[in-house]
This record gives C-alpha cells, structure tokens and sequence, in this order.
C-alpha cells in the first residue's frame, strides 16, 4: 500500500494525473483478499493489490522513480542521500513488476 500510495503522491506532484487517477482505482478497487487465517487481517500494511495497469504506463513510473533517485543524489560526487535510496528502492518494485509480465 505505501508503494502505490507515495506512487500517486509523486504522479500527481508531478502533474501525471491520469496516471495518477489509475493507481487511485488501483488502491480503490484492486485490494486482494487476505486469507480468512491471516494474523494481521485489519493492518492495511499486509494489503497487497492487484496492478492491471499497461507495460507502457508501467515505464512511466519506473522512468519518474529513476529521475526522482537521479535528483537526490549528494551535490558532491553524486552520493547517495536517502530520499535518493528510498527512491531507489521505488524504483526497484515498480523495474520488479515489468519481470512478471
């Protein structure tokens, strides 16, 4: 849920708001149901939803996130800072998705 949630926080930061009303349907109608046995039914933090969204739109974001993590890097030697490792790791999930197509 954090994934899709700061994914639309940045789409819409970032004026993509078509995309951005995509991973709003996504978090509204795509929730997969928790087994009956789950230790933590009620924690939104264990949900996990089902991304129907094209290959296309799909590079989008990754290409966002790959920016996003490009600009917070350190002013010296291009280091890495945290916000640019958070992105990082954004990134990563989103790059993750396109190897399940």
């Amino acid at each position: 849920m954090k994934t899709l949630n700061v994914t639309f926080q940045e789409l819409t930061k970032s004026g993509r708001k078509e995309l951005a009303s995509e991973i709003g349907r996504i978090l509204s109608e795509n929730l997969v149901e928790k087994p009956t046995n789950h230790n933590r039914p009620d924690d939104k933090e264990t949900n996990h939803y089902r991304i129907n969204l094209d290959t296309d739109a799909i590079f989008e974001i990754v290409s966002m996130f790959g920016d996003l993590e490009a600009g917070s890097l350190g002013l010296l030697n291009y280091e890495p800072t945290t916000a640019a490792t958070f992105y990082a790791r954004m990134l990563d999930k989103w790059n993750n998705l396109l190897s399940y197509r």
